[in-house]
């Protein structure tokens, strides 16, 4: 058994997978819903009180591994720890209190590592995933099955709420100011003259997640991982007109997104925008997993 620690700006994980025939399968899934990115200040430092949850949280991870005892602990941060001035200050405190000897992923590793998660899902041969992260979202384009362009920009569900939103769900004027944000991010980078028009987007990570068991819901989509531009709009227009409705939908759902689902959404959408594509496939696997079988593969290299 593999064990797989993602350090993330909304959650921390715990993810015992056995792998077979090549392909991950998941044993046991513990989520902590810490929300690091929550506890960043004005000097870009985790405060104190985020330090203390995070080492908690994986002190309590610690005690699962001991009963467990997985022949291989892999453990890995995003963007809270990325980001934050005092990251590697965490990071050798949590050698020092857990044990764990935390790798913190640079914004291309992280959507390099979606890529090869969401392949063991099966994806389209070409065409752009994103994963909207708490305080990153990650690109990812490939063509033939090939990486051509990956990058990150420091805007996700969390940080936006955080710095835009007043209250639980954003009103008119602050969806205005998270698009905005969101199109000037993506209007800083080069991409790829990459024709999407006829391509989804590939969305993975908690959020695309939560979504699509909403959307789920709301449009009967059974069995199928897919949805449209179209009706995601109607679903974020029917949240504007009916917040509570939308609140009391979240917390039968996902109740620890209650506050980040929206400008979650608001992300993928202004990306399907931006790039001309007008509908979403949301894969069951991404950076966990890719991180899990890309070192996997280092190691059969290595022996």
């Amino acid at each position: 058994m593999w064990a797989v620690i993602d350090i993330g700006s909304n959650t921390i994980r715990l993810v015992i997978y056995l792998v077979e025939d090549g392909r991950p399968r998941a044993m046991l899934n513990k989520k902590y819903p810490v929300g690091l990115a929550g506890y960043i200040d004005e000097t870009n430092r985790i405060q104190p009180e985020g330090v203390q949850v995070l080492l908690e949280a994986l002190t309590d991870v610690g005690t699962i591994l001991k009963y467990i005892q997985p022949a291989c602990v892999l453990p890995f941060g995003t963007a809270a720890l990325r980001n934050s001035a005092n990251g590697e200050e965490i990071v050798r405190l949590i050698q020092e209190r857990c044990g764990l000897n935390v790798e913190v992923l640079t914004g291309e590793e992280e959507a390099v590592m979606d890529y090869y998660g969401a392949r063991q899902d099966g994806i389209g041969e070409s065409g752009l995933l994103v994963d909207v992260g708490g305080g990153s979202t990650e690109l990812t384009f490939f063509t033939q099955q090939k990486i051509v362009f990956a990058t990150s920009i420091p805007l996700g569900s969390l940080n936006l709420y955080k710095s835009y939103v007043e209250k639980l769900i954003p009103g008119k004027k602050e969806v205005q100011r998270i698009k905005k944000a969101v199109r000037e991010q993506l209007q800083m980078v080069s991409f790829p003259g990459e024709d999407l028009t006829a391509q989804p987007i590939y969305c993975v990570g908690g959020t695309a997640r939560a979504a699509l068991r909403l959307m789920g819901k709301k449009y009967a989509l059974g069995d199928s991982n897919a949805y449209t531009l179209v009706q995601l709009r109607e679903f974020l227009g029917a949240a504007k007109e009916d917040p509570r409705g939308l609140v009391q939908d979240v917390l039968r759902t996902c109740p620890d997104r209650v506050h980040t689902l929206i400008p979650g959404l608001l992300v993928f959408q202004t990306i399907a925008k931006y790039f001309g594509t007008v509908s979403f496939v949301t894969s069951r696997y991404g950076v966990r997993e890719g991180y899990l079988m890309r070192r996997i593969q280092e190691k059969e290299q290595q022996e």
